[in-house]
């Protein structure tokens, strides 16, 4: 059987339908992922840790400010799965209401999924802290190019610790798969308990991460786990297991609440008549969850001689693995946010207004290609090679290390920080001087056409002009929603 025969095309196709917050969201993510991880890893805060250890809070207004905002928002680790599983359930739920063959839109699920998750183990194992990255940044501070390179320990190393892209891909398949059993024999009507069911399945990620955490350390002997240091002397395929379910960086749990509630958004977004007090059924949502991990953290600090486990992942703010309290304060911040711009955007009609706003556009263009900014991120060596090379002589300073800018020359940092972003800027335009050709998505999207029979506008809509954006402005409002 030819497996591009009966393509199926929803009505969308001819004229996308899109959600400007959504693009834009995804593109502010991204761009805050380079500038955090730029900024992270030159830094040398090794001063800040030592003054908190030690009590000496005395930093200054301007030195908290950052610190308040870096530490909230640059911790914003589940924020680009939390948006690309809106974004998945949306377009999934839409197409299925359009009469797509909810089996069809499974496969076109599976197959993205396992894509993106076999991408993630090579971006990571080959990339900036894998094969590639490790060795060129050895190379540029020793000057031993053979002793560099001929260690493939890195790249072992990163296939025990999944990261944002393989995290992506299971969510995708595992929702795929809900929402299959969901949607089929016209349960695309039954937005109500499907939300339900996504919100109960959020519940149970959040509590069940920390016991099933004690549970593995307690029976599988593995001390701390899963500590990023855990796995030192414990490498087996089974463990590799456990690494994808609850280990270091970013597994499924508690992961998989962020991508459980974004689905949650999507399927609700998809009603044809969505009402506004969605959005503020949201934010109460979210404001709940800030308090509830806020309690869970403030008890962690007050109460630590509770059991190791329990303190550490449900009521303190370590982040590595992430702590259970903090994760809920982030996950209700990401829900307050999107509910706020949409409330703003597309509830009042602006869509197209913010779609073509210069600044917006950025931003836009950017998401578009979020998928293959992240698989370059090792990308960044170049010019910091490049700047290394030029002010080196005169510093002595080598940019291919790192916590090399010491406190009193931040103003160095920004100069860095705008300097790469710049080179990635300039990534996206030849990108879209080629339309999209040889980016991660076009790949997607072709893999995609080779065993779907779904076909999708992604090339057709991401940087393209030719777009409906969404409007929700016809709406009723919650106070004409109580009159009636």
């Amino acid at each position: 059987m030819n497996l591009r025969e009966e393509v199926i095309v929803d009505s969308s196709d001819e004229l996308p339908k899109r959600i400007v917050t959504l693009d834009i969201l995804r593109g502010i993510a991204i761009f805050g992922m380079i500038l955090v991880h730029v900024s992270y890893k030159l830094f040398q805060s090794d001063w800040l840790m030592d003054s908190i250890d030690s009590g000496n809070l005395d930093f200054g207004v301007f030195t908290w400010i950052l610190i308040v905002i870096l530490g909230y928002l640059g911790t914003w680790h589940g924020f680009f799965l939390f948006i690309s599983a809106i974004v998945n359930s949306l377009v999934f739920a839409r197409k299925a209401r359009a009469g797509v063959n909810p089996k069809k839109l499974l496969q076109k699920n599976l197959i993205s999924g396992t894509f993106i998750f076999v991408l993630g183990y090579f971006v990571e194992g080959l990339g900036y802290w894998g094969y590639f990255g490790t060795s060129f940044r050895n190379w540029s501070i020793t000057g031993n190019f053979v002793e560099s390179f001929s260690s493939f320990r890195p790249f072992v190393a990163e296939g025990f610790f999944i990261q944002t892209l393989q995290v992506i891909g299971l969510a995708i398949i595992i929702n795929g798969i809900i929402l299959y059993f969901l949607l089929k024999d016209k349960g695309n009507e039954k937005v109500i308990r499907n939300t339900i069911i996504f919100g109960i399945l959020t519940v149970i990620v959040l509590f069940s991460t920390p016991f099933i955490n004690d549970a593995i350390e307690k029976n599988m002997m593995i001390p701390n786990w899963p500590d990023i240091n855990s796995l030192s002397g414990h490498k087996s395929f089974g463990v590799w297991l456990l690494t994808i379910l609850c280990g270091p960086k970013f597994p499924l749990l508690p992961f998989l609440a962020s991508a459980f509630m974004g689905s949650l958004i999507g399927v609700s977004l998809s009603d044809p008549k969505p009402k506004k007090k969605v959005l503020w059924n949201f934010v109460i949502t979210g404001i709940v969850m800030i308090i509830i991990g806020a309690l869970f953290v403030v008890i962690g600090f007050i109460k630590p001689d509770l059991p190791v486990n329990f303190q550490i992942f449900m009521f303190t703010t370590i982040e590595n693995p992430p702590a259970i309290g903090f994760y809920m304060v982030r996950l209700g911040g990401q829900i307050i946010l999107v509910m706020i711009l949409l409330s703003q955007i597309e509830f009042k009609g602006k869509g197209e207004k913010f779609a073509n706003n210069f600044v917006w556009k950025f931003f836009r263009r950017w998401g578009a290609f979020s998928l293959t900014i992240y698989s370059l991120h090792i990308l960044e060596l170049l010019p910091r090679f490049l700047l290394t090379l030029v002010t080196q002589p005169t510093t002595g300073i080598n940019l291919m290390e790192h916590q090399v800018i010491e406190k009193e020359y931040f103003w160095v940092i920004i100069f860095i920080v705008i300097y790469v972003l710049m080179f990635y800027e300039l990534v996206v335009q030849i990108l879209i001087e080629v339309e999209m050709k040889g980016s991660m998505e076009w790949i997607f999207v072709k893999l995609q056409g080779l065993f779907s029979k779904v076909r999708s506008n992604k090339l057709d809509s991401g940087i393209s002009t030719h777009v409906e954006w969404v409007d929700y402005s016809n709406q009723p409002s919650i106070s004409e929603e109580k009159e009636k």
